[in-house]
């Protein structure tokens, strides 16, 4: 039976959920021979729940409770497959999965009362800590979102939709980037591990059992599924009708450039999708790349756009996207046409986040490796990325800008590195 079909999981509140993924993972640890009672700690709930578990006497290592709606049981394995393969064929720094006592990557645990079936893998443990730009800004929101938490959400939203707008326009007057030296090598490096991936993966021996989504088209913007769990932008909670016509527009031409871009193999196979600094480890000059949830096929200049998601306000973007183009270009050639596309898929990418957003407000754990997500923060990132719409569709000179789209600034003209 496919319990998932009707699981009674979306009807528990967030910490009945919280419970539910402990209890998964207390009884998965006995497939991989971990006793009862190991100490555990929730490093991460978002979609998946991510524990690491430390048992007496023996290495640590990470245990992941897969979401019910989002990955099947090939879909995991061609996930481990490929890093196995990476592993053999590259000298990138990953981790490792680990089989269970069954001789397996992936265990199945049933719970019948709840008409569910999760799968849960193990992973190695890494060492180390997620890379630090230096330069980047973004911690003083969240200190500020902290400070006016209290205040009632019909005072803070407006304050901050207002913000990512001000943001905009006082950013583009900085002239010199903060960038320092180590935060170049920082982008250069994510650059190198892209670029390594997208060269294995031309060559790569999919395996039978492969199943894995496609970051295409309609894995972001497809209005009866997508893989932002099937959330559309259009969202008249978080944007006004005019708004929405800006991101339609922006969507539209999103589809005419990738559509005459094609998907060529020299363009489009395999690749991470979520390259971001938080998803890599540096411990002294080793960096590993983790969480490979979401691979999969798509455009291999989507993965620039991945490793700059939710910095894509910054005044110095074009300089970051610069550094990990530089990287990339030690492994593989970046085409002319690829460059007049970057900000293509950082569009791209950055309306499927919202959507991710969207989804995720009120069930991220604060507290964990994650950030809390509050409605300050969506206001502020679903404002800002009306702002980006509106500077993308003026890059291009498009037709398809709505009426009176001038009335808020003057906005910084986009660049490609």
């Amino acid at each position: 039976m496919d319990y998932s079909v009707e699981s009674t999981f979306e009807t528990l509140t967030f910490d009945e959920k919280i419970r539910h993924f402990y209890d998964v993972a207390e009884r998965a640890m006995e497939r991989w021979n971990i006793p009862f009672g190991t100490a555990m700690k929730l490093l991460n709930f978002t979609e998946n729940a991510t524990f690491c578990l430390e048992p007496a006497g023996a290495p640590k290592v990470i245990l992941r409770v897969h979401r019910l709606d989002y990955a099947k049981l090939n879909n995991i394995r061609t996930e481990l497959q490929w890093l196995i393969d990476l592993k053999k064929e590259t000298n990138l720094n990953l981790t490792s999965p680990v089989e269970s006592k069954n001789g397996v990557l992936v265990e199945t645990i049933k719970t019948p009362a709840m008409k569910e079936e999760r799968h849960v893998v193990c992973f190695e443990y890494v060492e180390g800590k997620v890379p630090v730009d230096t330069s980047d800004s973004n911690e003083g929101v969240g200190k500020l979102i902290q400070k006016i938490d209290k205040i009632p959400d019909k005072i803070t939203i407006p304050l901050f939709k207002k913000a990512a707008v001000l943001y905009e326009i006082f950013g583009r007057v900085r002239r010199k980037s903060p960038l320092k030296p180590l935060d170049r090598i920082l982008y250069r490096q994510v650059g190198i591990i892209a670029g390594t991936l997208h060269k294995q993966t031309k060559h790569w021996n999919y395996p039978e059992f492969y199943e894995r989504m496609e970051w295409n088209l309609d894995g972001t913007f497809g209005r009866n599924w997508n893989n932002f769990y099937g959330v559309s932008y259009r969202s008249a909670k978080w944007f006004s009708q005019k708004e929405i016509s800006i991101l339609d527009a922006c969507v539209e031409l999103i589809r005419k450039r990738l559509e005459a871009y094609g998907k060529g193999t020299e363009r489009y196979g395999m690749i991470h999708s979520d390259l971001r600094l938080a998803n890599l480890l540096k411990n002294g000059d080793r960096i590993t790349a983790l969480d490979f949830d979401d691979c999969g096929m798509g455009w291999y200049m989507y993965d620039i756009a991945g490793a700059v998601g939710f910095i894509e306000h910054r005044p110095d973007l074009t300089e970051v996207v610069g550094e990990i183009i530089k990287g990339y270009e030690t492994v593989l050639p970046v085409s002319p046409q690829d460059r007049q596309e970057i900000w293509t898929f950082i569009m791209m990418r950055r309306i499927g986040l919202l959507q991710s957003l969207i989804y995720r407000i009120g069930c991220v754990m604060g507290g964990s490796e994650s950030t809390e997500l509050t409605p300050e923060i969506l206001a502020f990132y679903a404002k800002g990325t009306v702002v980006l719409a509106k500077n993308y569709l003026r890059k291009y000179k498009t037709k398809l800008l709505p009426d009176n789209l001038e009335e808020e600034a003057e906005y910084r003209p986009m660049h490609t590195a």
